[in-house]
Formats: structure tokens, sequence, C-alpha cells
């Protein structure tokens, strides 16, 4: 038998009922950020809306009106876009200087990549770009009063970081509504990386916050005291570090003349402006620092102001607590300047200079004019001297103040007027004169002290082939004034002047007198001559008795009789003392006829001189000395008014040739020779030059024979 095995099968429970909560959570949350979302989406946005329009008038006290016509934003990508800004003047206001009028228009503004986080932490947020499109804005004034704290110190964050900024199409009016002051026509700008906390402002590389900055310009005009500012394009790239500017024009309200008013005038026609490494971050700063300048083309016309302006340095001090540029550079300029009596117009320059700074201290000796260096080529240039009686021109001016040097090609100074209407409109006689000089050369010129100091100094100056005529009418009174063609007024010069050496080489000078008498102009002229002159200076410490002024003087009498004069004059010498001596070689002495016929009626009908020597001292009183005159066979003419010797002017001429003149000196061989003694007064309204001449025909009649006292009153004559 088996056994029995007995098995049970496990009785089945009843199951737990299973709990949904979670899922029922779940779609409680879904559901509600769908509400939220969808309420965002339907209510934030018109929200965010009214808020901000609602926040501008409350805060400009019902002054200004805001309008959106849409905002849409974006949470998820942090995104905000505004179109159709308008921000308007609505009412009148007690704090208008504070709240100016003003009217904006902004076509579209779009802020991409708000870091939404950092915002609600109170952290600094970032934020990917801003760009703000079709922006026009007219502003009556500038807000007074703001605040003084920099910008990121008033955000309520401690930071913000824009990736990138970008203006376009901006417009820009400042100012009266029917005359505006400043008017931008159309603008953009680029800024990147911009940091608004206090690690962005202690940055030194950055330019007002931002890594860098580029921008656009067409089309802009200013006005300022006194002119208007046109300007037809300009752009600006501070990481190429390049800024130009074309076209740039300026006008004065009042047209350049002669006459001067209390500012300067200014007319300007710039066709381009190019700024090369230029240090935008060292701008920012108040401070100013490039490589090159260029200006192409410039023509520039100012009338001076009456009173002399301020210096670059004061100009500047508000703006600028330094101001450096590498090198600048003047292509084919044009320059007049009016409201002086030289009225200077010069064309064609070609201007570089290097090292330029302008500090807020006084420029050192070595500097002209702010610069280590100058180099300047101009063309023609033309100017008035004794205006209006005289034209001045060159053509051509070259100066290095490296090398000290200056040169000038084809000077001229030519008179405006006839010698008739010249006298006549002095009102006295007076020189007409005309001089053409090829060639003007400064060597060692003190370029510092003409700018810094008002000093005229070189080493040396050369004038090689100048070509001078005097002409003079004796019909008109003489020049009530002292003349100022001495040596105590070169002393007196409203300037400093040191010139070691002064030479002229192969000049010609040509003297014509018309004298009452005779319609014919008497003429003398020295040719083949030259000038050397030592110690030309009114300085005290390089003048006096003792290191005079020496000069040295050779040429040739009517390019007949060669002669030799020496100077020694103290130029600070208030009695202006001075002496001369000399010599002339043999010559025939009808040589000078053509100057005494037409002006004294005397002819010389014969006569030779072998040798003539001087010496003589002149002062503000007389000129006296002695003068030895070797000649032979001397015979006078007296003449009558038509220049012929009539039966009396025979008889005349008889007494004086028989009873006054000496035919010969010594009147024989081996004779001693007779000297002749200079005596003659000196009338201060004549030149020195009258003086010497004067000395040297006192001291030929008392030699020839004629009493002193009579040779004193002929030496005198008008």
């Amino acid at each position: 038998m088996f056994p029995l095995v007995v098995v049970s099968a496990p009785i089945a429970l009843p199951a737990a009922p299973r709990r949904h909560w979670g899922r029922w959570l779940l779609l409680l949350l879904l559901g509600l950020v769908l509400v939220v979302g969808v309420g965002l989406m339907f209510f934030l946005d018109p929200w965010l809306r009214r808020t901000l329009e609602q926040q501008v008038t409350e805060s400009s006290h019902g002054r200004y009106q805001l309008r959106i016509a849409e905002l849409q934003t974006s949470l998820w990508r942090g995104n905000a876009v505004l179109r159709g800004i308008r921000l308007r003047t609505v009412a009148p206001s007690a704090d208008s200087a504070r709240l100016p009028a003003v009217r904006l228009a902004l076509g579209h503004l779009r802020v991409s990549g708000i870091g939404l986080l950092a915002l609600v932490r109170r952290r600094e947020v970032p934020i990917d770009s801003i760009t703000l499109d079709s922006l026009t804005l007219r502003l009556a004034a500038l807000p007074r009063g703001g605040s003084k704290q920099p910008l990121h110190e008033q955000l309520p964050v401690p930071g913000i970081r824009v990736g990138a900024l970008a203006l376009r199409h901006v417009r820009v009016a400042y100012g009266p509504e029917k005359q505006p002051a400043v008017q931008l026509g159309e603008g953009a700008v680029v800024a990147q990386d911009i940091w608004l906390s206090a690690a962005g402002a202690a940055d030194s590389a950055r330019i007002g916050y931002a890594a860098a900055v580029a921008a656009q310009l067409r089309g802009a005009a200013l006005r300022v005291p006194g002119h208007q500012l046109q300007l037809v394009r300009a752009m600006f790239s501070s990481r190429r570090r390049r800024m130009q500017l074309d076209s740039v024009l300026v006008h004065p309200n009042q047209a350049i003349s002669n006459t001067r008013s209390p500012a300067v005038r200014v007319s300007l026609a710039l066709p381009r402006l190019v700024l090369t490494g230029v240090d935008a971050a060292y701008f920012s700063r108040s401070r100013f620092r490039a490589d090159t300048l260029r200006l192409q083309a410039p023509r520039l016309a100012l009338t001076l102001p009456a009173q002399s302006p301020p210096t670059l340095v004061q100009m500047l001090k508000p703006y600028l607590r330094e101001c450096r540029l590498n090198q600048l550079e003047v292509t084919e300029g044009q320059v007049r300047v009016a409201g002086l009596e030289l009225a200077p117009a010069v064309a064609n320059v070609q201007l570089s200079a290097t090292s330029i700074q302008v500090l807020p201290r006084r420029a050192s000796a070595t500097d002209v004019l702010y610069a280590r260096a100058w180099q300047i080529n101009t063309g023609r240039a033309t100017g008035t001297l004794d205006a209006p009686y005289y034209h001045v021109s060159w053509q051509k001016l070259r100066a290095d103040s490296q090398t000290k040097q200056i040169q000038v090609a084809g000077a001229l100074v030519v008179p405006t007027r006839s010698v008739e209407a010249l006298a006549r409109g002095k009102g006295h006689q007076a020189a007409h004169v005309t001089a053409r000089l090829p060639e003007i050369r400064l060597s060692g010129f003190d370029f510092a002290a003409a700018a810094n100091r008002q000093q005229l100094r070189a080493s040396s100056v050369l004038v090689r082939n100048p070509r001078v005529s005097t002409r003079s009418d004796g019909r008109f009174p003489i020049n009530p004034s002292y003349s100022v063609a001495t040596p105590e007024s070169l002393g007196r010069l409203p300037f400093g002047l040191t010139v070691e050496r002064l030479r002229v080489e192969g000049a010609t000078i040509t003297m014509s007198y018309r004298s009452p008498r005779d319609p014919q102009p008497g003429i003398m002229s020295i040719n083949r001559m030259g000038v050397e002159l030592r110690n030309l200076t009114n300085d005290p410490r390089r003048m006096s008795a003792a290191t005079p002024l020496v000069g040295e003087a050779t040429g040739w009498l009517q390019n007949s009789c060669k002669g030799h004069l020496a100077l020694r004059a103290n130029l600070l010498d208030a009695h202006g003392r001075h002496t001369l001596t000399g010599n002339f070689g043999p010559t025939p002495l009808t040589i000078l006829n053509s100057m005494i016929v037409p002006t004294r009626g005397i002819a010389l009908r014969s006569g030779t001189v072998q040798s003539i020597r001087f010496q003589m001292q002149f002062d503000q009183t007389a000129a006296r000395g002695t003068l030895w005159g070797q000649y032979s066979d001397l015979k006078l003419q007296l003449l009558n008014q038509k220049e012929k010797p009539g039966l009396l002017h025979r008889l005349e001429t008889s007494v004086v040739n028989g009873i006054f003149i000496r035919d010969n000196n010594p009147r024989k061989p081996g004779q001693p020779l007779q000297p002749g003694k200079v005596n003659s007064a000196r009338e201060r309204r004549f030149s020195v030059f009258s003086l010497w001449r004067q000395g040297m025909v006192s001291g030929m009649l008392n030699g020839a024979g004629v009493p002193a006292p009579l040779a004193k009153k002929l030496s005198e004559a008008e």
C-alpha cells in the first residue's frame, strides 16, 4: 500500500486598492504651468507695457508720455522685443531745466539672452545683445542737475554685462526747433562687451565700460557761437584705432575780413581728416593719445580776434588733461590770415610735425609750438606791407626746425601805387621801393625763441643777387616824422634780434629822384655790391661800445668806380653814434652827371679821380670827419632850368671854376694833398644813408676848394 499524500492549495487574499495621487499632482502642476504660461502670454506683455508707460509718467510727474505699440517677451529664451516706441513731452514743468522737452521715436528694440535667474538672485545680469533700430531723437536742451554717481552705482543689481549693443539708423537733433544746435543725419554705433560694473569702470582698456566701439555717421550739422559746422561722413573704430572725417566745412556767421571782432572767425574746408593709432580708452579718461593725424588739402581762412586768444593749453584744459600726438601731416593746404597788417595768404602748404605734446604746463624752451620738430614747405605766398601801399610775396619757402634752416625763393616787394600816388597818399615824400630777392637763407635759426619768446635769432643770413630800386618825388613835403632807417632804431625794435652774420651777395641798387626843378629824374646805381654785417643784435648782453655792430660793403658806383665801406655802430647808443670809413678807386667824375644835372643844375665837364678815402663820425646832430680826394682837371658847369649853360651861367661858371674850385688836388706833383673837412648837420627826418651822403658831399666840396660854411650849406640842401 502507498502512503496517502495530501496537497493543500494556497488561499487567495483580496488585493489592496492602488493610489494615483502622484499622477494627479503632476497633471495639476502641468495645468498650473499651462495656466501661468497662457496667463503670461496673454497678460504679462500687456502688463509690462502698461507698467513701463505708467512709470515714465509718474517719474516725470506727467512731463513725459511713453507709448509702446507692441511688446513681446519670451521668458524661456530671455528675450524681449518692443516696437513703435514713442516718447514725447506733454505738459509744462516747473523743473524744465532738469526735464527738457524731448521727442523720441524708436522703431524696434530687441533685448536677447537676458539672465533672468541672475536678475531674480540680484546678481550681475548677463545680456547677449541689445539692438535699437530706427531711432529719432529731438532734444530741446541737455538735462541739468543729474546724479553725479557713476552709471554702474545707480543700477539695482551689482552689474550688467552686455555682449553687444547696436544702434542703427539713428537721427538726432538738439536745440531749438527751428534752429537746432546739433543735427545728425544718420548714424550707427556698435559696442562690444559692455560691462556696467565697478570692475568695468576700473578697467583702463575699456571705453566707457565697452571693450570696443565702432561708429559711422552720414550728414551732420553743428551750430556753435559764431560758426556753423557741417560734416558729410565720419567713421570710427576703436579696434582699428582709426577715425576718419570726410568733407568737413566750417562757416563763420560773419564774413572773413580785416575787421577784427571779439572772437576769432574761421572758415575751413577740409576734404579729409584721418586719425590713426588713436587710443580711445585714454580719451574716455580726458586724455588724448594718437599716432598720426593727416589733413588733406585743407583750405583755412581766419580773422584774428581783437584780443590775443588763450593758449592751446588753456583752451583744452576744461576737456583734456593731456594731448599727445606722434605725427601731424598736412598736404596741399591753403591758409589766409586776416586781421593783420600783413594779411598773409599761403598756398600749397606741406607740413609735418613730430612728437606734439600739449600738457598742463608751460612748454619747455626746446619745444616749438608744442612740437619736438617741424618741417614746412609752401608754394606762393602773398601779403601786404605798410598797407595799402606795398604788396609782398614769395614763390617758395622751406623751414626745418631740426636743421634750423629757412629758405625763401622768389621774394618780391612791389608798390601798389605810382610814385606820385604813393606820396600823395602818405601826404609827404616817400620812398617808392621795389625789391626782388631771388634767394634768402637763414641758418642756425632758433625756432623755439621765435615761437615762445618772440625773438629773431640766427647764426647767419644770406641774401643772394637782390635787385632793389628806389624812386622818390621832391615836389611833396618832407616826412614830418623821424626816420626809422637809423642804427638806433634797430636797437629799439619791439622784438629781440640777434644775427651773428648777415651777408648780401651780388646786389644791385638803383636810385631815382625827381627834383622840383626838372621832370627828368636823377639816376644813380650801385652794382656788384656785397655786404657783410657781424653782431647785428639789440641784446644788451651782446651789444655795447666794446662789442659793436661791424660791417663791410664793396660795390661799383655807376658800374664804373669801385668802393669800399667799413661801419662800426653801437645799436644801443641812445645818441646814434657810429663811424664810417672807406675809399673809392679811380673813375671819371662825369659818372655823377646822371644824378646831379637834373637834381642840382650842375654838370661836371671834366675831372678824374685817382682815389678818395674818408673817415666820418655820426650822431643824431651831425656828420663830422675828414675826406681826402686825389683828382685832376676838375671843371664844373652851372646850368639853367633847361639844363643848358646860358650866358649868365657861363659867367658864374667861370667865377666858380676860377675862384672856388681847385682844379687839381694836389695842385702840383709832390705837393701835399689838401683834405676836405666833413661837417653837415643832421636832419632826423632823413635816413642815415642821407646823412652819409651829406658827409661825403661836404667833404668833397671843401676838399675841392669850396669854403667850409658854403660846403656845409650845400650838403644840407634838400
